[in-house]
């Protein structure tokens, strides 16, 4: 998959997908999430009038920073989430797999009042039952 096709696949998944319009509508205003594809093309993940936009260009003054492989854009397109709770975990085997990676860039208090908190508790029950089976594997 090359960086165009990444970019089209992961602006189709967060605008067209109802789970991402659920979780993002927690972000304020003016709030952008970079996101590098294989760190080779810059995108910028923010709402607009409760809608969620990918935009290919760096985002201005992200709190937090994700860094995915193309073929992890392939990987969560072609999985179901009907939940944000389904996106959640989606996203976070990834993580796992190490197929992404999260930095956070901006201030720790920015991040708190900027609605990403409200997006972890969307992804609710699903999100923390995913994470204390991490947990438990680990003991």
């Amino acid at each position: 998959m090359s960086a165009n096709e990444a970019f089209q696949t992961l602006k189709n998944y967060f605008e067209t997908r109802p789970p991402a319009r659920s979780a993002l509508r927690f972000l304020r205003e003016g709030v952008e999430i970079g996101i590098s594809i294989g760190g080779i093309m810059d995108c910028a993940l923010f709402q607009h009038a409760g809608l969620p936009v990918v935009e290919q260009r760096a985002a201005r003054n992200p709190d937090i920073v994700f860094t995915i492989r193309p073929e992890s854009i392939y990987i969560l397109n072609s999985q179901p989430t009907e939940t944000v709770g389904d996106m959640g975990v989606a996203i976070l085997k990834e993580m796992l797999a190490g197929n992404i990676n999260a930095r956070i860039t901006g201030n720790v208090l920015d991040v708190l009042r900027n609605g990403y908190l409200e997006i972890l508790k969307e992804g609710g029950s699903q999100v923390t039952k995913f994470i204390s089976t991490i947990k438990s594997l680990k003991r």
